[in-house]
């Protein structure tokens, strides 16, 4: 047997390789990141716990810990441990302590989900394999997916395993390019009693947890059922509104059987929240500057009655910096500039989810070394959001649906024509017919004459009530048979998911935004999109144990096919014309294999090896793209190429971990705004796909702890460095000239048909740094225990970045640090089981912005909260 911990389907896996002859031929030398990991060893030292499973290896009390015994890059946060957490923290924000992981939310908790930027080395979330108790999430897009932080409570996680360059073979995920992020919930106790938490704090947060231990119910058979309730008011909505989420969650196991333990686990996820606005950043640099769109002033409360020529969105609370940037609160529709401004008020700028997930795991255990692994899922998902509109983009689209099918009836307005059938106006003039001067009128409106009132159709602003969600099963099964010297892995997974997706447009009652909805009277429907999947992955996946245990030779293989069909109106163009459409689209590669060595040198040190190839389908939103945009032959998967080495062990002071890494990314896929020139222009929910070339990415990652001299004090720290470049210049189209312009450049094209085609015109961004991805991150966390009082006091630097692709928009780096302060209860005293924490959230209330989107051109940028004061009472008995 190996002298480490054997490989386990705990995470290895990952990256991936492009179609034959189509892989980009630019890759990092491995060699350089080598040479950079020796040189990182002599810069910087390192500090992390080692993993309970280590030989050798003293464990302290610290947040991370290194994946003893795994052949790549492995990371552990024990969550008991790390006090320093902002109480009610989603599970996406709080592993940012994580060296290669960064994260950035518009709100200390990272609540609301399309700000949520967790990105680990070159890949967002949405390219890793996220699970909960081995169950995959499917993806973690917040419309299309489910992010982990609607799947289970914080309170209720013992661990998160972070596997920054690659998952494991036996991870199930479809869009995973990148590593994985596995979370674990806690085990039901034999012990029968309860848990009751409550914390206050700044932004109006409150959040309350409560817990039940049923302990041995019957011999063998275990359980707990916990709620929770979570608020707090977001950015601009003071007094006004809240985001809300509350939880409900059940875990029993029954291990009274003699070869199976069987666990059945649910969670039940009902939240709303309201969208945040962000700065592009010219405006930004604008406010920075004391000089708003030309108003002579900066950061200030703009109001749209105030400076009328602001246009649609350059309204707000900007007077603090843009901290209380929201939606808006303030508003008199009656004034104002723009029907956008106008139609967009907080109430209707709100999301919500419903979700319930039920999973059952079979654990078997036969003889001589041979178990199975069975999880059985399934989720219901239900789930909204609201968004204002205008008058005249409603009449629009009304008109537009009449003249392509006049004897439609769906519609609640009608258009308006005198006795003799002419298409007249709201004062009875003859117009052209269905041009902007027709009328559309409530029904029973009587056709035109003199003396006839108008009664519009569309009496003011509307709103779209978008209903999305679906239903998705699936099963993962895992079978290991383990002998002396080898350890086999085989299994497979199979997930079905039916997706539906609504968008409906009503007036509002009396033509206010603030008003109801009227669904009685409906205007139009930007699509209807029912999208069903299937996937299947299978695996195969040996460990070798040879060198008198000393060396571990670890090689898989994964196949992955996803097949996924759409139907409806998947464009408002489709829906205008009152037409539906299906697709259907295919991809598959049988053959991602995976390679790993792990070697002891002695009982405290492990060198380790892993070479992945992984392939990412695109995502359910391409097979949705517009019109002609689609063609199911171009679109080609995504695929990456992941090296990881580096060394870990144990210190007579602590324990660390060194590791470097090359990435070659291919086919990567950008999704670009519908061409001005089509019908579907401007149309909510529409882009265009395409694949543009690659990425490369090389880096370095160190962490680890430090056990002092001191009594009771623990260090903890990481450090990464991570260069993330574009391979090649991006095709942009066409061109009648080559005229110098910023940030493009221009070729002949040998293939011209004409003057406007002469040139080919590309983005020259080949070389520039990907953006929100800094060269440079590190975080620092320290525990110090006396007595019954416990102190935490930590921070993280995040180097400057770029927010946008021409790599001409900076942003400066910042330094965040959090602090806490706690006592413990005394045993065999009237406060045994008790406990008083107070946690701060940006401590020396630093002011600093980071990325919230970018773009080729101009990025977009959100500030930072300001620093949060939290209250934390906690009991158990």
């Amino acid at each position: 047997m190996s002298k480490s911990t054997p490989l386990s389907p705990d995470g290895v896996a990952a990256c991936s390789r492009s179609n034959e002859g189509e892989r980009s031929s630019s890759k990092t030398p491995l060699a350089k990141a080598a040479l950079a990991i020796l040189l990182a060893g002599l810069a910087t030292q390192a500090t992390v716990a080692q993993d309970d499973s280590s030989s050798g290896m003293e464990v302290f009390e610290t947040f991370t810990a290194v994946g003893q015994g795994e052949s790549r890059a492995n990371n552990s946060l024990d969550l008991e441990a790390l006090e320093i957490a902002m109480p009610g923290a989603m599970p996406e924000k709080m592993v940012d302590k994580i060296p290669g992981v960064n994260v950035a939310t518009s709100d200390p908790f990272g609540f609301y989900e399309f700000a949520n930027d967790v990105r680990v080395r070159a890949f967002s979330i949405d390219n890793l394999g996220v699970t909960l108790d081995g169950v995959p999430v499917g993806n973690s897009n917040p419309r299309y997916g489910t992010p982990i932080g609607r799947m289970v409570d914080s309170a209720n996680l013992t661990t998160i395993k972070i596997s920054q360059g690659a998952g494991d073979v036996t991870t199930p995920a479809y869009q995973a390019l990148g590593g994985s992020m596995q979370y674990f919930t806690k085990d039901p106790s034999k012990e029968a009693g309860a848990y009751v938490s409550a914390s206050y704090g700044s932004f109006d947060h409150l959040s309350m947890f409560a817990k039940y231990e049923m302990g041995e119910i019957v011999p063998g058979f275990t359980g707990y059922v916990s709620a929770s309730h979570f608020e707090f008011t977001p950015k601009g909505l003071d007094g006004l509104a809240k985001n809300v989420g509350r939880r409900a969650e059940a875990k029993f196991k029954y291990e009274g059987f003699d070869k199976v333990d069987i666990t059945y686990a649910m969670t039940y996820n009902d939240r709303d929240d309201y969208d945040t606005m962000t700065m592009s950043y010219s405006d930004y640099t604008q406010l920075e500057a004391g000089d708003y769109l030309g108003t002579g002033e900066g950061y200030k409360e703009y109001t749209p009655w105030d400076y009328p020529d602001l246009g649609t969105w350059n309204y707000g609370d900007y007077s603090d910096g843009g901290r209380n940037l929201g939606p808006l609160a303030y508003l008199d529709y009656t004034v104002g500039p723009g029907e956008g401004t106008n139609a967009v008020y907080y109430d209707k700028w709100r999301n919500g989810r419903m979700d319930t997930l039920q999973r059952f795991n079979f654990d078997f255990d036969f003889e001589d070394g041979k178990t199975m692994d069975v999880n059985v899922y399934y989720q219901d998902k239900n789930n909204y959001g609201l968004w204002g509109r205008g008058t005249d983009y409603a009449e629009t689209q009304i008109r537009a649906a009449y003249a392509n099918d006049p004897t439609r009836t769906d519609i609640w307005g009608q258009m308006w024509y005198d006795a003799a059938g002419n298409p007249v106006s709201s004062t009875g003039e003859i117009v052209e017919e269905y041009s902007a001067d027709h009328a559309i009128v409530a029904p029973g409106t009587a056709a035109y004459a003199d003396g006839v009132e108008y009664v519009a159709g569309v009496p003011g602003r509307t709103a779209r009530d978008e209903n999305f969600g679906g239903h998705r099963y699936g099963v993962t099964a895992s079978y290991t048979w383990e002998t002396e010297n080898n350890k086999l892995i085989v299994g497979g997974w199979y997930e079905f998911d039916h997706h539906g997706t609504e968008r409906p447009n009503y007036n509002l009652d009396g033509g206010s935004v603030m008003g109801a909805y009227r669904y009685d009277q409906f205007n139009f429907t930007n699509y209807t999109r029912y999208i069903d999947q299937d996937v299947m992955q299978f695996w195969v996946q040996d460990t070798y144990t040879t060198m008198d245990g000393d060396l571990d030779i670890t090689f898989g293989i994964k196949a992955l096919q996803l097949d996924r069909d759409a139907h409806g109106f998947l464009s408002i163009s489709e829906w205008l014309a009152n037409e539906e459409t299906f697709r259907s689209t295919t991809y598959e590669d049988f053959f991602l294999p995976q390679f790993g060595l792990l070697y002891s040198l002695n009982d405290s040190t492990e060198l380790f090896f892993n070479y992945s190839e992984n392939m990412a389908t695109p995502t359910s939103g391409t097979i949705t793209t517009a019109g002609d945009t689609f063609n199911p032959d171009i679109l080609k998967p995504e695929y990456s190429d992941n090296f990881d080495i580096g060394i870990r062990g144990s210190l007579p002071f602590g324990s660390y971990t060194l590791q470097a890494y090359s990435i070659s990314y291919t086919d990567r896929i950008l999704a670009s705004a519908v061409p001005i020139d089509s019908a579907n222009a401007g149309a909510a929910g529409n882009s265009v796909y395409q694949n543009v070339g690659g990425v490369d990415s090389w880096g370095v990652e160190a962490s680890g702890d430090f056990q002092t001299g001191i009594d009771g004090l623990t260090l903890s720290g990481s450090i990464a460095i991570q260069e993330t470049t574009f391979q090649e210049d991006l095709f942009n189209g066409f061109s009648a000239s080559n005229d110098a312009v910023a940030g493009y450049r221009y070729e002949v094209n040998p293939e011209a048909t004409g003057e406007s085609d002469a040139y080919l015109e590309y983005l020259d961004i080949g070389g520039n740094d990907l953006g929100n991805t800094p060269f440079l991150t590190a975080n620092f966390d320290a525990i110090y225990k006396k007595g019954q009082m416990r102190y935490t006091f930590g921070g993280k630097y995040y180097d400057d970045v770029y927010v946008n692709t021409l790599n001409t928009q900076p942003i400066d780096s910042y330094t965040l640090f959090d602090a806490s302060i706690a006592y413990t209860g005394k045993a065999d005293t009237a406060l045994e089981g008790w406990k008083v924490s107070l946690n701060v959230y940006n401590l020396f209330d630093s002011y600093f912005v980071y990325a919230a989107g970018y773009t080729d051109e101009d990025g977009t940028v959100r500030a930072d909260r300001g620093r949060q004061y939290t209250l934390k009472m906690e009991t158990t008995f």
